[in-house]
């Protein structure tokens, strides 16, 4: 990189009484206001072949998404979604 230093390269404040960087806001994979409604949720079930059933949505992990299927917390990985589906109350 010909004409930029090392200093004028970083993002980070120096020491000279500039102002931290401002935060990124993070954001969920789901919409918060999701949570505790009823979804329709389909995906492929162990046998290979597409599954569709209702469920509750709990909250999501790194793993894949919590819901509660028939009274069961059950978690069910990302590899295995294929949609979900917020249902009209």
């Amino acid at each position: 990189m010909q004409g930029i230093t090392e200093i004028e390269a970083t993002t980070t404040p120096s020491m000279n009484g500039e102002a931290p960087l401002p935060k990124r806001q993070s954001r969920g994979m789901l919409p918060s206001t999701w949570l505790g409604r009823s979804l329709r949720v389909e995906y492929v079930a162990v046998d290979g072949g597409p599954s569709t059933t209702t469920a509750t949505l709990l909250d999501w992990c790194s793993l894949g998404v919590v819901l509660n299927l028939s009274g069961a917390r059950t978690v069910l990985p990302w590899e295995r979604l294929a949609l979900v589906e917020l249902i009209n109350d």
